[in-house]
């Protein structure tokens, strides 16, 4: 719901002559404020910075989810284009991107060194090292060959939802559980009012409108 609406703003402002459809120099211009002509032969060359490699990477993306293959997006062609990661046909992109940043002997799996990469040129202090190292052998490499294969790597830059609204959940009722029976009161929410309207799961507040009527359990 939230990448929808998120989604259906967007579009509204790249949408410049309200046709109900978004080319791709529109939005270039609404992104990146760069102007040109709508036909991408037309374009400016990007170069090597990090905005053109964005700019390159969401002309991918924008093909791709280009279902009907018109050179525009609808709403829904728009909604993969900005939320790929919960559009399986998107995810392949998505892991070819990841590849051709991360993976720089081109074996088609991600090592560690490649996972760590490069941090503006600078050493990696050792506690940060190990806390990734950590991370990277007993989360992410679950088959512990000592490198990413596509699932794995799709597993790392593509989260599941599942999981995320867990963590939130146990978040929610680690700071708002004061007599810790795992169940939340009306007078624990108000309480800790100011936990809910910072967290996702309700919308940053917006669905606090509804705390009136408590039965129906938010």
């Amino acid at each position: 719901m939230l990448s929808g609406e998120e989604s259906q703003d967007r579009f509204e402002d790249a949408d410049e002559n309200q046709d109900g459809v978004v080319t791709w120099g529109e939005y270039v211009a609404d992104t990146y404020g760069i102007r040109g002509s709508e036909e991408e032969d037309d374009e400016p060359e990007f170069g090597e910075d990090a905005e053109d490699k964005l700019i390159s990477d969401d002309r991918i993306m924008f093909h791709a989810a280009d279902g009907n293959n018109d050179g525009l997006l609808d709403k829904l062609e728009f909604v993969k284009f900005t939320h790929p990661e919960e559009h399986p046909e998107m995810l392949p992109v998505i892991l070819e991107q990841t590849l051709a940043e991360k993976d720089l002997d081109q074996d088609g799996s991600i090592s560690f060194q490649e996972y760590i990469g490069q941090r503006e040129g600078r050493q990696h202090d050792k506690e940060w090292l190990v806390t990734e190292k950590d991370k990277f052998d007993q989360e992410l490499d679950k088959d512990s060959d000592g490198k990413l294969n596509s699932a794995e790597i799709l597993s790392w830059v593509v989260p599941s939802n599942d999981e995320i609204a867990q963590e939130e959940v146990d978040h929610l009722f680690a700071s708002s559980d004061d007599d810790h029976n795992n169940v939340l009161s009306l007078n624990e929410v108000l309480d800790h009012h100011d936990i809910f309207v910072g967290s996702e799961a309700t919308d940053y507040g917006d669905h606090l409108h509804n705390i009136h009527g408590f039965e129906d359990e938010l």
